[in-house]
């Protein structure tokens, strides 16, 4: 009987440590490495998060009117320079006064099963949160977040949770439910309580379940009062985005000159220091 209860403890501590590892860091680092060497950036960043290192890919914008910086995340089994939907964000928005910080967020080990990124969203708050940091060191005030897939979910998890988000304004790309993940997350929920505006983007031939929710996540957001919220479709495009790249950014500047105007240096070198209810305040109220 001793012997099958030690053989018991090692078999559910050997369950317990798949459960813990089930982000790939190894994976994760080559990845990243791999970017630093090849990507097209302004500038390659390592930022910190739970001790852990992770890139950035800090893309400046190139014109003589700032509008803000746009923090970009990929979906899940991603990366911060993916070909389709995150590269064509994150190089053409500083064409056009934004400029982008891409970054990598955690991937789970190929041995264990998606599900498992529902052990990542806390580890991705806490990345999207030193991104913020390193956006405000660099004197941006008007910080918006564009999630394409699990990266709009992570997005949504940060600003749920966090009691100062310092984010003014979120798209989500191909957002739905990944009722799949454990443990579950609860997206209609977390739609409901935001209050910054917030565009709800998806492609006429995307994801079953992404157009199928496309009425509940507006009902979410109804619900929740959120009169900034907007939902659009793009005729013709598939999850990624593929070969319709300009098309998404157009849309997504389009949006963001009526929900998130305003400029990209601080003026007020106590804005950090000011109450959440000042600070996150959505245009126009």
């Amino acid at each position: 009987m001793f012997r099958l209860v030690i053989v018991l403890l090692i078999y559910l501590t050997g369950l317990l440590s798949v459960r813990a590892d089930a982000v790939d860091k190894n994976w994760e680092q080559q990845i990243a490495e791999k970017l630093a060497d090849e990507a097209d950036a302004t500038e390659v960043v390592w930022l910190k998060a739970n001790g852990d290192k992770f890139l950035g890919l800090y893309t400046l914008h190139t014109t003589g009117r700032a509008h803000g910086a746009a923090i970009v995340l990929h979906t899940m089994g991603g990366h911060a320079d993916w070909p389709q939907t995150i590269s064509p964000i994150r190089t053409s928005l500083p064409e056009y006064g934004w400029s982008t910080l891409s970054i990598q967020l955690p991937i789970v080990a190929p041995e264990n099963q998606i599900e498992d990124y529902g052990l990542t969203l806390a580890d991705a708050s806490e990345r999207i949160k030193a991104a913020v940091q390193f956006l405000r060191e660099r004197k941006f005030l008007n910080i918006i977040v564009i999630g394409h897939g699990f990266g709009a979910a992570d997005a949504l998890a940060y600003l749920e949770k966090g009691a100062n988000p310092k984010i003014l304004a979120l798209v989500a790309i191909g957002l739905q439910d990944y009722a799949f993940v454990k443990p579950p997350i609860d997206i209609f929920g977390m739609i409901e309580k935001i209050r910054i505006p917030m565009l709800d983007i998806y492609g006429s031939r995307d994801y079953k379940k992404v157009i199928d929710q496309a009425p509940d996540r507006r009902l979410a957001a109804q619900k929740g009062n959120n009169k900034y919220y907007a939902q659009y479709e793009i005729e013709g495009a598939d999850h990624y985005f593929n070969k319709m790249g300009d098309v998404l950014v157009k849309r997504i500047r389009g949006w963001l000159e009526n929900a998130a105007p305003g400029v990209s240096i601080m003026v007020d070198e106590d804005f950090d220091s000011k109450s959440n209810s000042e600070e996150d305040t959505a245009p126009g109220e």
